[in-house]
C-alpha cells in the first residue's frame, strides 16, 4: 500500500512537470524574467510556455521580445506558446503569433518601449496617435528588435 502511494506521487508530479499550460500572472508579486522588474501592469504583460513546458512571465512585451533574441531556441520552436496581454482588455492573454503591436510615444510601457499588443490590427490603428507610430505583426517586432 506503501509502495503505491509512493507511485501515485511519483506520477502525479512527472505529469504535472509536463503541463504546457500558461501560469496566471501575479501582478505585484510576479518578476519579469528579462528585466527583473515587478510586474504590475496588466495592459503589457506577456508570457512564453516552452515545448517543455517551463514559463517565463515578463512585465512588457518588448522583454519578451529581447528575450528571444536571446533564446532563438524557443523563438523558432513551432511548439513554443507565446502569450501577450490585450492593451484593450488587460490581463486577457491572446496569441502574440496573430496579435499586432502599435509602437506609438503616446502608450507609456514598463521598459519605456511604448509597445502595446492588439487582437486586431484595426484595434491598433484606432489608439495610433502619433504619425511616425508603427504598427508590427509578431514576425516584424521580433526583426526590429
Amino acid at each position: 500500500m506503501k509502495t503505491l502511494k509512493i507511485i501515485t506521487v511519483i506520477m502525479i508530479g512527472l505529469l504535472s512537470a509536463c503541463s504546457r499550460a500558461p501560469e496566471p500572472i501575479q501582478y505585484g508579486k510576479d518578476a519579469c524574467t528579462h528585466c527583473r522588474m515587478t510586474i504590475m501592469d496588466k495592459r503589457f504583460a506577456a508570457e512564453i510556455v516552452t515545448a517543455k513546458g517551463k514559463v517565463f512571465k515578463f512585465d512588457a512585451a518588448e522583454c519578451m521580445a529581447d528575450f528571444l533574441k536571446e533564446k532563438p531556441e524557443i523563438a523558432t520552436n513551432e511548439n513554443s506558446i507565446f502569450l501577450v496581454s490585450d492593451f484593450n482588455h488587460p490581463g486577457q492573454f491572446v496569441d502574440a503569433r496573430k496579435s499586432f503591436f502599435l509602437n506609438d510615444n503616446s502608450l507609456t510601457s514598463p521598459m519605456g518601449g511604448n509597445l502595446a499588443a492588439f487582437s486586431s490590427e484595426n484595434s491598433a490603428k484606432e489608439l495610433q496617435k502619433d504619425k511616425s507610430a508603427r504598427i508590427y505583426n509578431w514576425g516584424l517586432l521580433l526583426k526590429s528588435r
